[in-house]
């Protein structure tokens, strides 16, 4: 699967937030560049958290929270990530995630993502 070449990743995060449209601009502007430089191994990378397991029941609605409202504010359904995956592989890249919970574990192998990153 890899060419043993050096990777440079792209650290996507929650830096789309929220915003299909944004994370999808994202992908396509780095992406254009992944084949004026062969010598590397690209890939786009993701964080999946399942916000009903990822944050306590008794913190779910404390917007007042910020790590709470931020997550909340940028979580991305499966179908979104499955959009955003067929991005980055039609773009010549590879998908890396850093799952935050047990579910988000079981997504990945579900997409299928190259590298997990623990």
């Amino acid at each position: 699967m890899f060419k043993n070449k050096p990777l440079i990743v792209f650290e996507m995060a929650n830096n789309h937030m929220g915003d299909m449209g944004h994370a999808l601009r994202m992908i396509d502007t780095f992406g254009k560049y992944v084949n004026e430089y062969p010598e590397f191994d690209f890939f786009f990378k993701f964080q999946f958290r399942d916000i009903p397991t990822f944050i306590h029941p008794d913190f779910l609605d404390r917007m007042d929270i910020k790590y709470v409202k931020r997550f909340s504010d940028t979580w991305l359904s499966k179908d979104q990530f499955t959009i955003l995956i067929d991005q980055v592989r039609s773009m010549g890249m590879m998908v890396m995630i850093t799952p935050f919970d047990e579910r988000s574990v079981e997504l990945a192998k579900e997409l299928d993502v190259d590298i997990v990153k623990v």
